[in-house]
């Protein structure tokens, strides 16, 4: 039997008809064209048959709503008064955009994909500042933005509406096959929806019918611009799961509603940016602490209801979890993004039976950030042209230190170019803290990269040497032609203590959390991502009284943002005393001194068993001077070179092994 045989059947959406039952879905990499090209080539030729592309640009996300007059000069910058979709000059300068999105179309098309184009408003949930003023139907700001929305007029919707039909216009002299309305993650036909954001007590207010009112209009003036029998999709919500706001019943009747407008389908995707809505609930791009399929009972509900298409999306990352949404029926199609970042072939490799080749999605959103895209787990994800495995024209012999993820990528890299690689680790297994870290953080399935990582040097004619120490009579006996330093990073001493064994490292505790006393401090410094947070919430899952300190104004703030809300959430209902600006000075007698960091105003705390230090990583590269005295050509990579995240770690290892020559 074919693996998958739900996912891999066709489907007809209106008049198109797909090859598979996966669409990967609207999302911002935020590369140059040239890099995005190839980026969507690669997914395209991985087997997707259904893309989506933002074409909200095509003079729709821009419309201005402050003071001054577009300079055509300066249209593309973002602090510049856009020049107005409805004037003749905003036209023209709108319609000389779409040959770049004609070529996104010309990429899908020329690999046998469908594709729409998303038409979407942010509204107050605008996610940067362009010097406008933010819309909403009212003059409610969104929970993460908190911007002040100027409440949109009677006139202002009319414009709005009609920018939309001229957007779609253009999707379709671009050669889309069909457009899809964005009603959902709090953008603006999702506020009108809401009564969270609408409270207009005029035609667009009040009751459902009202508030549904806007989006109805914009399907009727983009079926009028794009014509009968064009695909018309639309994206909505899942429940807003707030007091007041929208409920399941809502929905199905807004799709219902839709259906009989005669939508080609209507596609689920919940939550906002940052899940922030009348508390901490759901991201749109929600991370391993969410379980996979957050939206499929919504869809559901829906597809009982309508007979049209119901597609759904977020956090499905394993094609198990998608075959079986379809396979119950909760869905027609499937929509994944960050599955088809960590691996624009796994939708190939899946159907031909190949699913152990898959590069994971691990879900640790460090993929979804405000820079171009990157991937933990594939280090090629929007670097597709410069990481190309090109075969070694002189193979040498490669000694890698270190089986960490940055050594490991190296070797598999290098392996695979055709270089004899020699990989050596002390433990015993491969790894390095990412062992640790697959037992006890629950931030990211580390597990998963470590078994496809795994799989990935056994099939690469790599000789392993686990359990032995690399030292330098054992280098020099081996005579490499180039030597590898991914040896990782260690903790150095800073925290004075007459207490033998009660101030340790985050190490030493991961490894084994049974050397901390019931009352520990997690002495945070000026880590400004995951560590400090992710001990905290092991320790606090273990059953230990946690207090969280950071010298920073609050911790995990260079985090993405979806991941740090549903941390701090987890901290604060698990307990945990967080406590910032406040850095640890010394422990003595079940007291922990302090000291504020802005003022440098000491204080204690007391009745401490443990304390934690997670700040003060530096590179464990004390080999790298000697090997180079002796002549060596000598790499050092990953927490060696600089102690910093995974994602660095197997970038640096991709790189140096797809340029070992």
């Amino acid at each position: 039997m074919d693996p998958f045989p739900y996912l891999r059947q066709p489907i007809s959406l209106g008049p198109l008809t797909l090859p598979n039952r996966i669409m990967l879905t609207t999302h911002g990499p935020r590369l140059s064209q040239s890099r995005y090209l190839r980026y969507l080539e690669e997914r395209a030729r991985g087997g997707v048959g259904f893309m989506g592309f933002n074409l909200g640009p095509l003079g729709l996300m821009q419309f201005p709503f402050g003071p001054g007059r577009a300079f055509l000069a300066h249209a593309a910058d973002l602090d510049a008064v856009p020049p107005h979709p409805l004037t003749v000059e905003g036209r023209a300068y709108y319609d000389s955009l779409i040959p770049t999105y004609r070529a996104w179309a010309d990429i899908a098309h020329a690999h046998g994909a469908k594709c729409v184009g998303q038409l979407y408003h942010a509204g107050s949930a605008q996610h940067s500042d362009n010097f406008q003023p933010t819309v909403s139907p009212s003059a409610v700001p969104d929970e993460y933005e908190r911007h002040n929305p100027h409440p949109l007029t009677g006139d202002e919707i009319a414009d709005l509406v009609q920018a939309f039909a001229l957007c779609a216009a253009r999707a379709v002299v671009a050669g889309y096959d069909g457009i899809e309305l964005h009603a959902a993650h709090g953008y603006l036909p999702h506020q009108f929806l809401s009564p969270l954001f609408n409270r207009r007590t005029d035609a667009y207010g009040g009751t459902l019918e009202n508030r549904t009112r806007f989006l109805v209009e914009i399907y009727r003036a983009v079926r009028s611009a794009v014509g009968e029998g064009f695909l018309i999709g639309v994206r909505l919500t899942t429940e807003d799961y707030v007091t007041g706001g929208l409920e399941l019943e809502d929905i199905v009747a807004v799709s219902q509603r839709l259906s009989e407008e005669g939508a080609g389908y209507v596609s689920f995707s919940g939550g906002s940016y940052a899940g922030l809505r009348g508390g901490a609930n759901l991201a749109y791009v929600a991370p391993a602490f969410v379980k996979q399929g957050p939206n499929a009972p919504t869809a559901a509900a829906v597809k009982r209801a309508v007979n049209i298409p119901v597609i759904v999306a977020g956090r499905i990352a394993d094609f198990d979890v998608a075959e079986a949404i379809v396979a119950r029926g909760d869905a027609d199609m499937v929509g994944m993004v960050r599955a088809l970042i960590a691996d624009p072939r796994a939708i190939a490799k899946s159907f031909s039976g190949r699913n152990g080749s898959v590069i994971p999605c691990i879900g640790g959103n460090e993929c979804h950030y405000g820079r171009a895209v990157a991937c933990a787990s594939n280090p090629s994800a929007g670097r597709e042209a410069e990481m190309e495995i090109v075969a070694t024209p002189t193979p040498k012999r490669i000694l890698v230190v270190g089986a960490g993820p940055a050594g490991l990528e190296c070797a598999a890299s290098a392996a695979e170019r055709g270089h004899r690689v020699v990989l050596v680790d002390r433990r015993t297994e491969m790894g390095g803290m990412l062992i640790s870290l697959a037992e006890t953080a629950q931030q990211a399935d580390y597990g998963k990269y470590l078994e496809y990582i795994r799989r990935r040097i056994k099939r690469s004619d790599i000789e392993l040497r686990l359990g032995l120490e690399a030292d330098l009579p054992m280098i020099e006996n081996f005579g490499p032609d180039a030597v590898v330093l991914a040896t990782g990073a260690r903790y150095r001493d800073q925290l004075p203590t007459d207490i033998p064994g009660s101030v340790l490292d985050a190490a030493q505790v991961l490894e084994d959390s049974s050397q901390v006393g019931s009352r520990v401090v997690v002495a945070g410094g000026l880590d400004d991502h995951l560590p400090p947070l992710l001990l905290a919430d092991f320790l606090a899952r273990i059953g230990r009284r946690v207090t969280l300190l950071t010298e920073n104004i609050a911790p995990g703030s260079a985090l993405e943002s979806a991941s740090l809300v549903i941390l701090i959430k987890r901290l604060l209902e698990a307990g945990v005393n967080i406590q910032p600006t406040t850095a640890a000075v010394r422990f003595s007698s079940g007291v922990l001194a302090t000291r504020n960091s802005l003022t440098n105003t000491p204080g204690s705390i007391d009745e401490v068993d443990s304390v934690v230090v997670v700040a003060g990583r530096v590179p464990n590269d004390g080999l790298a001077p000697t090997l180079k005295e002796l002549g060596l050509e000598v790499h050092v990579i990953g927490d060696a070179l600089s102690p910093r995240r995974m994602l660095h770690a197997t970038l640096d290892g991709a790189r140096l092994g797809r340029s070992l020559f």
